[in-house]
């Protein structure tokens, strides 16, 4: 359930895809959802929504990497310049992120995006990605928008990558253990 530096009995080798647009006309936008959702930016900076999003969407696919992280690690991710955490809320309750990473050679990546686990399904994926795309698209001077997936992800995020335009530009093999299963969305859930 952790990353390691190579092979080794119960290491898992992990295919990870990089993806880019390079041009606006290449999104091919979703679908409306099924459910009225809007989409919404955290208008100040708020480590905590960040954090909560992280583990409750990523706690079932092995987001491991900022799990101990502190309140002050959070705070610094979350205040970068170029930063930007928006979310998806259904019936007045969140439903999925995305945080946007804008960077000074005119790339966005895609830092992170999901949905909770209740709102798969219902068309969401398809729009969130949409509306993250677009506003990466709409920040002065982007000049390509990335993201990188892997084998431990969701199974239907590479694709919703592709159905929205994106192009592999790379991959990459990192090593996991994974003999433990991915913690959930909180302690104790698994």
């Amino acid at each position: 359930m952790t990353r390691v530096s190579g092979p080794g009995p119960g290491v898992r080798e992990v295919v990870v895809t990089d993806l880019e647009m390079t041009d606006p006309g290449q999104l091919r936008p979703g679908a409306p959802p099924r459910v009225e959702a809007t989409f919404v930016r955290a208008g100040r900076p708020a480590p905590e929504l960040s954090r909560f999003f992280y583990r409750a969407v990523g706690g079932d696919w092995y987001w491991l990497d900022r799990l101990n992280w502190t309140y002050e690690q959070w705070r610094a991710w979350v205040t970068a310049p170029g930063h930007e955490l928006w979310t998806c809320w259904v019936d007045g309750v969140p439903a999925g992120y995305v945080e946007l990473d804008r960077r000074p050679d005119g790339s966005v990546e895609v830092a992170y995006f999901g949905l909770l686990s209740e709102f798969a399904g219902l068309g969401l994926g398809g729009w969130l990605l949409t509306r993250a795309v677009e506003r990466a698209w709409e920040l002065e001077g982007t000049r390509r928008v990335w993201l990188h997936t892997c084998e431990l992800d969701s199974p239907a995020a590479l694709a919703n990558y592709r159905a929205r335009g994106f192009v592999p530009s790379g991959t990459s093999v990192e090593y996991w253990d994974t003999r433990a299963p991915s913690p959930g969305p909180w302690r104790g859930s698994r």
